[in-house]
């Protein structure tokens, strides 16, 4: 979700932490899932939301590679070895990136790879909220994040939008969720309230069953 922050705030990371929620959350719930296809209607499901959380996360590590980072190293050269370590550390998942959405194999088959995922990726997101929000906070403008979140917003597919909403509204905590409405605007606000909220959490229910929605409480550091 886009943030509006005024002229003169810092960088508004609530969207950029919001997508972490997302990550951190999603591809444990997919290994579980995946360990236990109920038929080939669930394992469908269980495709497309790999397939729409990996697309929000290329575009996530893209934008970090080609332009948030070197946006910092740019104001802060001695940060350059910490940075390097986390764009190396996107290449060292890639295996895992390719494993993960081979449809050739069966959705159970990659049940221990979205495992491993899960716990890399979230290794990452530990170094990266350590290491490189307390940089942006320190270094990038709040024009110049807004002006870098603008860019990952248009390269992401807009008719995936409603789920991307919902699926990162399943991540977070109902105060979360409500602080994050507000920096939208209005019409989106509204189509979340009315359909897209509702339509994922069926979504959701299809997917995983009882699970309850939220962030991973011994991950998410904000």
């Amino acid at each position: 979700m886009t943030t509006t922050p005024s002229p003169t705030a810092g960088p508004d990371l609530r969207g950029f932490l919001m997508a972490h929620r997302g990550f951190r959350a999603e591809f444990g719930r997919l290994a579980a899932a995946a360990r236990q296809v109920r038929d080939e209607a669930h394992a469908a499901l269980i495709e497309s939301q790999i397939d729409l959380v990996m697309h929000v996360l290329h575009h996530h590590h893209t934008a970090e590679d080609t332009s948030i980072w070197p946006d910092l190293v740019a104001k802060a050269p001695s940060a350059a070895p910490a940075l390097d370590r986390l764009e190396a550390q996107h290449e060292e998942m890639d295996p895992l990136f390719t494993a993960v959405t081979d449809s050739t194999r069966s959705v159970a088959e990659r049940a221990v790879d979205l495992q491993a995922l899960h716990d890399l990726l979230n290794a990452h997101l530990d170094e990266e909220e350590r290491v490189a929000v307390p940089l942006i906070q320190r270094h990038l403008s709040a024009a110049q994040w807004e002006k870098d979140g603008e860019e990952v917003t248009s390269s992401i597919d807009r008719r995936r939008l409603p789920q991307i909403f919902g699926w990162l509204g399943s991540a977070s905590t109902p105060g979360q969720r409500a602080e994050a409405l507000r920096t939208v605007p209005l019409v989106p606000r509204v189509l979340f309230r009315l359909a897209w909220w509702p339509a994922y959490q069926r979504r959701f229910r299809s997917l995983y069953g009882e699970v309850e929605m939220g962030p991973n409480p011994t991950r998410v550091l904000s």
